[in-house]
């Protein structure tokens, strides 16, 4: 079967919204009874058009401290470590927060 421009507006559309949702892949597919094999192929087929050079992206990301977590990243206590995962080097301080660390896990699983 072959895709069609219409397809391919419709699956950036759907896209765009699962994305925007903050929803994870499977939760957002259930809501809105897609399958999410077919949602999976068409992100990686819309990646593809909008990158066709398949060349690394950077994301900025802002951490949120509190005042407790700053405190302690002033400290010489620091025993950092590193997550390999695929393609991707996360540095992780020894101070870091665990339910933030679940969550970026949790991301970095549905790339």
């Amino acid at each position: 079967m072959r895709s069609t421009a219409k397809d391919q507006v419709l699956w950036e559309q759907r896209i765009n919204e699962g994305t925007k949702s903050g929803m994870s892949v499977s939760k957002w597919c259930i809501n809105n009874q897609i399958s999410k094999g077919k949602y999976l192929y068409w992100n990686h087929k819309i990646g593809k058009k909008q990158n066709p050079n398949n060349k690394m992206t950077f994301a900025e990301i802002t951490p949120i401290l509190s005042n407790a977590d700053q405190a302690i990243l002033a400290s010489d206590k620091l025993d950092d470590f590193q997550i390999f995962f695929k393609s991707i080097q996360v540095t992780i301080p020894s101070n870091f927060n665990q339910t933030s660390l679940a969550g970026l896990m949790k991301v970095l699983n549905e790339l």
